[in-house]
């Protein structure tokens, strides 16, 4: 029984870890209403920001390789500049293999 649970919660933990959406994350901004992104010079859609004013951009079907992100925010006043931008690599991994379970 103890064998069974331990390998349960070892496929539970693979699971979330191998197959968590990586996502873009902003601090919380109390003032902010909208957020819009700029990935790789191309303006995306604007988004809503979440409740306590942060934003997270889904990056699950960004291809790997290198980005430039940059993000603005608007509320009733208006729009923010750009921000500096934000350069990183995009690892994306493959298939993990290896696993298997075994009936003992």
């Amino acid at each position: 029984m103890k064998k069974g649970l331990a390998i349960l919660a070892m496929v539970l933990m693979f699971c979330g870890n191998a197959f968590a959406a990586p996502f873009l994350v902003c601090d919380p901004n109390p003032r902010a209403t909208v957020y819009v992104l700029e990935v790789d010079g191309v303006e995306q859609a604007e988004a809503a920001c979440l409740a306590d004013g942060s934003f997270k951009h889904d990056m699950a079907a960004w291809t790997g390789g290198n980005h430039t992100v940059k993000a603005k925010v608007g509320n009733v006043w208006g729009w923010s500049v750009y921000s500096d931008p934000f350069n990183f690599n995009a690892d994306v991994p493959g298939v993990p293999s290896g696993f298997g379970f075994s009936a003992d």
